[in-house]
């Protein structure tokens, strides 16, 4: 069977940190709510949004208005999904994977939507075989629900690595007995990947490449 590397978006792919950020930021802003600095608004980038707004302890009841706030923001009117950019290096890395016989997907916390808008604006579209993210109903929200719904609706069994940044990929990967590749350039706590048992952690697209073929031919 063709073995299938599934990658976390925001950390992984694409450096999409500022948009994010700045998004959150005017959220709050416009919801006249204490603002949180810009450099420590990396929990922002990976988790639900709506985890993250509570995390700014935002009021239950005014979480779904942060969030129709954040979604104008950064993939409507404000178009703050646009300030992402591929790691250098990607692009030329899934070409040779997808070469070399593995089939790619991404597995975001990001809606399926915005996050297959935001690969086709990049022109990453025909380097996946498919897209999975979270539903506008919730009944897809977290990492392992949508890592499963990947492998159910691909029919891939456990015959995948995980690729992510932060321990919420890794915790993904786990629920669902896949091996998970950490990468150091994402937004992630490295030390906390390390300790909850990552496979590999990597510290460039070069070794992940490398790990990822390895994995390939020997696993």
């Amino acid at each position: 069977m063709q073995k299938a590397v599934l990658f976390d978006q925001d950390g992984t792919l694409l450096d999409s940190g500022a948009g994010i950020k700045h998004c959150a930021i005017l959220t709050l802003q416009m919801m006249h709510l204490p603002l949180i600095p810009y450099e420590d608004l990396d929990f922002f980038i990976g988790p639900p949004l709506r985890d993250c707004f509570r995390l700014c302890h935002v009021p239950e009841e005014r979480i779904e208005e942060a969030v129709r706030i954040y979604r104008d923001a950064y993939e409507g009117k404000g178009d703050g999904y646009l300030e992402a950019t591929p790691y250098p290096g990607i692009v030329e890395m899934l070409q040779h994977l997808r070469s070399q016989g593995l089939k790619t997907y991404v597995c975001t916390s990001k809606g399926k939507p915005l996050a297959e808008m935001i690969l086709q604006s990049f022109g990453l579209s025909s380097l996946f075989d498919g897209v999975y993210g979270a539903t506008l109903d919730g009944s897809l929200a977290t990492k392992p629900e949508i890592i499963r719904h990947c492998l159910v609706e691909e029919k891939l069994d456990t015959n995948a690595l995980m690729v992510g940044d932060t321990v919420l990929d890794l915790r993904g990967a786990k629920a669902n007995r896949l091996p998970f590749f950490g990468v150091e350039w994402g937004y992630g706590d490295t030390k906390q990947m390390r300790q909850e048992g990552a496979t590999a952690l990597l510290s460039s697209v070069a070794e992940l490449e490398k790990a990822i073929l390895s994995w390939n031919k020997n696993d």
